[in-house]
């Protein structure tokens, strides 16, 4: 049995996290102006002075919210390159498997995932955060790479980052349905991967051969 000072702390510990947790709730429905001292107690389930008790201010409030979320989207994605792929994986399956992984996700949380970390990027003190979050989904991407044969390629896990980025911006729209969207995700990954295998010599010989093939 802890002691009564260990209770006190996992206590505290514990409230702490129910009002960031919180915050981020109010993030996902009304954006930073939701967030309020008032309003997040009441969504913890704690008494209204809980915020100014565990934090400084509002603004301390958002920023350790955001800032927690995206240093657990960057812990999810570095398991991830955990997952195993079948000895004899395939570019098919490497881009299927990236394609589920982001393209299963609701567009309801693809929206709040691009929010929270279009508004970390903009807090100097959580820039680093939104580097790393990056940096663990290309290196995401490029442990897919690897496991298919494709070495040297960080910028190639970079485009398929800008590309996973944009198809969450997109779904946003409604303009494809979600099936039609992870076709397209994966679809244009595959492209890409090919394009960087053949090199680029043999992408622009083949572009100019068509080009004199339509002329």
């Amino acid at each position: 049995m802890g002691t009564k000072a260990q209770l006190t702390q996992n206590r505290s510990r514990v409230r702490r996290d129910e009002l960031l947790a919180a915050a981020i709730e109010l993030f996902a429905e009304g954006g930073s102006r939701a967030i309020t001292h008032r309003a997040v107690a009441a969504r913890a389930g704690l008494p209204p002075a809980s915020t100014t008790y565990y934090f400084e201010s509002i603004d301390d409030l958002i920023r350790e919210a955001l800032g927690a979320h995206v240093d657990q989207w960057t812990a999810d994605l570095t398991g991830l390159t955990q997952v195993e792929l079948k000895a004899d994986a395939s570019i098919d399956d490497a881009t299927a498997f990236v394609s589920a992984v982001f393209a299963a996700r609701g567009p309801e949380v693809a929206a709040l995932e691009l929010s929270i970390f279009l508004a970390a990027a903009r807090v100097p003190e959580l820039q680093d955060n939104a580097a790393q979050a990056m940096q663990a989904l290309e290196s995401l991407a490029g442990s897919m790479l690897e496991r298919v044969g494709v070495t040297d390629g960080a910028g190639l896990a970079a485009a398929i980052v800008a590309l996973i980025a944009g198809t969450a911006l997109r779904r946003q729209s409604g303009r494809y349905s979600e099936q039609s969207e992870a076709l397209l995700l994966s679809s244009a990954i595959r492209d890409l991967v090919a394009a960087h295998v053949l090199g680029p010599e043999t992408v622009d010989r083949t572009l100019a051969e068509l080009r004199k093939a339509k002329a």
